[in-house]
């Protein structure tokens, strides 16, 4: 409940593009990552460990910025083949990671967790194409935590998808004004 909870407070300030969205999130990793060491989803369970990192970087990235206007950018063409080529990289990789701690869904797992360290790098970086990097990774993770019958994370997971699509919107609305 407190993931659910601090995790919805997060991406909404988040959206809002305030700061406060890094040290809510901060506490639904940590809650995250309980619940996925219990349902042997070691690839999430270590996600929240990048989650946490990135989370730091997040708060001390936007905060040194903080005293400039928010600018949000479209992702630099040359970073999109190496996005691509770094994600598939990492789900292998995952992959054979997974395989040897004797996951559960270690093909979904290592897939969604690679796809989630680029998307929050995205958003690290102030990108809006993560905005729509996350409806198609949360809408799988609704799939991921049917199959575990996690429904609560499904739950979860199905609202962050419908706030990353408006999150995407409002990004958008303001790069359009530029």
């Amino acid at each position: 409940m407190l993931a659910f909870v601090f995790g919805v407070a997060g991406v909404w300030f988040t959206i809002k593009k305030s700061i406060w969205c890094w040290p809510l999130s901060l506490v639904s990793v940590l809650a995250s990552s309980f619940e996925f060491y219990q349902q042997r989803l070691f690839g999430d369970m270590s996600l929240q460990a990048f989650y946490f990192a990135a989370g730091i970087y997040g708060w001390y990235y936007w905060n040194r910025k903080q005293k400039r206007a928010f600018s949000v950018q479209r992702v630099p063409r040359p970073f999109w083949g190496l996005l691509f080529a770094i994600t598939a990289l990492q789900s292998v990789l995952y992959y054979f990671m997974l395989a040897k701690l004797k996951g559960d869904q270690v093909l979904f797992d290592a897939v969604l967790t690679a796809s989630s360290l680029t998307a929050t790098y995205m958003m690290t970086r102030r990108w809006i194409e993560n905005w729509m990097a996350w409806v198609i990774i949360d809408l799988a993770y609704v799939v991921l935590y049917g199959i575990k019958n996690m429904w609560l994370f499904a739950v979860l997971y199905f609202v962050f998808a419908g706030m990353a699509w408006y999150g995407w919107k409002q990004w958008k609305a303001e790069t359009l004004k530029k």
